[in-house]
């Protein structure tokens, strides 16, 4: 949540459009004939996801313009693709506790070395 509203109130002061990258890598299990809809119904879940996770957030910063990205792929390899085409790239740090806080996570220590553009990695609670 921390990297959502800094990525909102970072598009609102460069009055910027925000792409907000949802990813998963996890396979789905079996494959024949349900296959394809199994993927359709994961597709759609993750966007749930992701609106649950914007929601309020347009209400806060009415001046952002958001375009939702929902992608199966290696979450280091999806967003660096991004940072191809974006100014700034956020992302989130799941660090728990006092030591786990002062460390990156495997994504965004990847992505501190093959993103494209400027990166923040925002913890804690936003603002």
């Amino acid at each position: 949540m921390a990297a959502i509203g800094f990525a909102f109130a970072e598009a609102s002061l460069r009055r910027a459009t925000l792409r907000a990258v949802h990813t998963w890598d996890r396979p789905l299990v079996g494959g024949g004939p349900f296959a394809r809809t199994a993927v359709e119904e994961r597709a759609e879940g993750e966007r749930r996801l992701l609106a649950e996770a914007l929601a309020g957030w347009a209400g806060r910063h009415p001046d952002v313009k958001v375009i939702e990205q929902v992608e199966q792929g290696h979450p280091v390899e999806v967003l660096k693709s991004a940072s191809e085409h974006a100014d700034l790239l956020v992302v989130g740090s799941r660090g728990r506790g006092s030591l786990a806080g002062l460390l990156l996570g495997s994504v965004s220590h990847a992505l501190l070395h093959h993103a494209a553009c400027p990166l923040v990695v925002a913890s804690g609670t936003p603002a």
